[in-house]
């Protein structure tokens, strides 16, 4: 890392604003809801140059959900460290890129990789003032006013500002799927308990005493446990220990690939979700969400379409964003979040 951003200093660059925009390369290489919300962007790309070539570069453990994307022409996959990154230089050059759209990446290793690229244009969307690059068109710093998805399409403006979708999408095979669970009698709703951070998770107690009151409810209910991660795993098995009727979950967690995920959730009746990738496929599948945040914001992360088929349930933290660190942020802000108003939520869209 730290020769990485040594050589991000040296290497001579200087993006130039009248590249005509033929063979592109977009880059949404971290996270799975990160890389969803991007998908906008792309659209409006494609609807604005419908000739240009546009290659996308994803973390290669999502390469399968955006296989075959109606919206690109080239799928690539990411993965970090220095030797894949001259892995991946070697395969740019050979593309012939003329401009890079870095929507969302981690730095430094997305500006070395696009320094060497051959391109003659670099733009990135960043959140983190302390990004510098006085050497590439940056669109810094990020609007905390507007939904991240605008923030995205900012750098689009930069070409085009007409034709602009503002609509999540995943490839056209995912939405119409045979349904994942043979039972069809029964009602399926889906928990996702973690999220990438501790402090965007609803207290494992509340989803425990939600689905005790839920499962009392309705005899026809399954509850299916989503996830990816170890730490998921264990919060699913503590989860389920927990519960008063343990054969009514279905635990699917890090049990299934994420191209299966879109099966999976097209068959519930909704999500309960805090702020994750998972929500982010739910709204771009447009399956009815129940979306909870704490210290996140709703207005930048939340839904931004099919407002009808999403309730956000949002507590505020008040904080001066300028001085306190992320890392000091706790589950205090979902502590606040009532099991009943979840519940109620639920009873009104499932019965």
């Amino acid at each position: 890392m730290k020769i990485i951003k040594y050589l991000n200093k040296i290497i001579p660059f200087s993006s130039k604003k009248d590249v005509e925009l033929k063979n592109i390369l977009v880059v949404s290489n971290t996270g799975f809801g990160d890389t969803i919300l991007t998908t906008p962007s792309i659209k409006s790309l494609r609807v604005n140059y419908p000739t240009i070539r546009i290659n996308f570069l994803v973390n290669s453990n999502f390469y399968s959900l955006f296989e075959n994307f109606e919206y690109v022409d080239n799928v690539l996959k990411y993965k970090s460290g220095f030797f894949n990154q001259i892995k991946l230089i070697k395969k740019l050059k050979k593309l012939n890129i003329d401009t890079i759209f870095l929507f969302h990446s981690n730095g430094p290793e997305d500006i070395f990789f696009s320094k060497l690229s051959g391109a003659r244009a670099i733009l990135k969307m960043t959140h983190n003032k302390n990004h510098d690059y006085k050497d590439i068109f940056l669109n810094n710093p990020v609007s905390i006013e507007q939904h991240d998805i605008e923030n995205r399409l900012d750098l689009v403006r930069l070409y085009s500002g007409v034709n602009l979708s503002t609509i999540m999408s995943v490839p056209k095979r995912f939405y119409n799927t045979e349904p994942y669970f043979k039972d069809q009698s029964k009602t399926y709703i889906a928990f996702q308990l973690g999220a990438q951070d501790t402090f965007k998770m609803w207290p494992l107690e509340s989803f425990i005493d939600l689905a005790n009151k839920l499962l009392k409810d309705d005899s026809t209910l399954q509850i299916v446990v989503l996830g990816a991660t170890k730490y998921e795993v264990t919060l699913t098995k503590e989860f389920i220990s927990k519960v008063n009727e343990k054969d009514r979950i279905i635990d699917l967690c890090a049990k299934t690939k994420v191209d299966i995920l879109p099966t999976i959730l097209n068959q519930m009746k909704l999500l309960v979700s805090n702020d994750t990738g998972t929500m982010h496929l739910s709204i771009a599948l447009k399956k009815r969400t129940i979306c909870l945040f704490g210290p996140t914001k709703s207005n930048m992360f939340g839904p931004y379409q099919d407002l009808k088929l999403h309730d956000v349930i949002q507590k505020d933290i008040k904080i001066d964003t300028k001085s306190f660190s992320k890392k000091d942020w706790t589950q205090d802000t979902m502590n606040q979040i009532c099991v009943d108003e979840v519940y109620n939520k639920i009873v009104r869209e499932v019965g």
